[in-house]
C-alpha cells in the first residue's frame, strides 16, 4: 500500500514541478481567461463579445494543453516515439498493475476539489455574503491556478502510465 501512495504522490508532486518550471506559460495562458472570467462577472456584455471570449478561453485551454503535452510526453525521450498501440498497451498495463494508485489520484483530485472548488463556491457563501467581486477574484484566481494545474495533473498521470512500462511487450 506504500508503494500505492508513493506511486499516486508523485503525478501531482512532478505536476507540481511542471507548474514551477513553466510558470510563466501557465500563468501568461491562463491570463487569458482569467480577465474573460473576471470580467464577465463584474458586468453584463454584448452576447457577441461574451461568445468571442468563450470561444477565445476555449482556444487558448486547448492550446495550453497542448503545449502541456508537447513539453511533458512528446519531449520525453523514452516515449516520445510511442505509437497508439504501444500506448494503448501501457496504459492498460499500468491501470492492471496499479489500481489502487489510481484509485488514490481520484481521491486526491476529489480532495483538491473540494478546496478549490466546494469550498469557496459554497461554504463561503454560505457562511457570509459575497458579491460580485468576490466571484471576479475567485474565477479569476482559479483561471490562473487550480484549472491549469489540474489539466497539468491529468497529462501527468498519463505521462506516468506511459513512462511505468518502458520496455515493450513480450509476445
Amino acid at each position: 500500500m506504500l508503494k500505492d501512495i508513493r506511486t499516486a504522490l508523485a503525478v501531482p508532486r512532478w505536476a507540481l514541478g511542471f507548474f514551477g518550471r513553466h510558470v510563466v506559460m501557465v500563468v501568461g495562458l491562463g491570463a487569458i481567461p482569467a480577465i474573460e472570467r473576471f470580467t464577465g462577472q463584474l458586468g453584463a456584455r454584448d452576447p457577441l463579445l461574451g461568445a468571442t471570449l468563450e470561444v477565445t478561453t476555449l482556444a487558448v485551454r486547448i492550446v495550453f494543453a497542448a503545449l502541456v503535452v508537447r513539453l511533458a510526453v512528446t519531449r520525453e525521450p523514452a516515449i516520445s516515439a510511442l505509437g497508439a498501440a504501444e500506448v494503448g498497451r501501457r496504459l492498460r498495463a499500468f491501470a492492471a498493475h496499479h489500481p489502487r494508485s489510481l484509485v488514490l489520484q481520484v481521491v486526491l483530485i476529489a480532495v483538491l476539489f473540494a478546496l478549490a472548488d466546494l469550498v469557496p463556491e459554497q461554504l463561503v457563501p454560505a457562511l457570509t455574503p459575497v458579491g460580485p467581486h468576490y466571484w471576479a477574484v475567485l474565477l479569476a484566481v482559479k483561471n490562473v491556478t487550480v484549472i491549469p494545474f489540474t489539466m497539468i495533473w491529468l497529462v501527468g498521470a498519463v505521462r506516468q502510465a506511459l513512462l511505468a512500462a518502458e520496455s515493450p511487450a513480450r509476445t
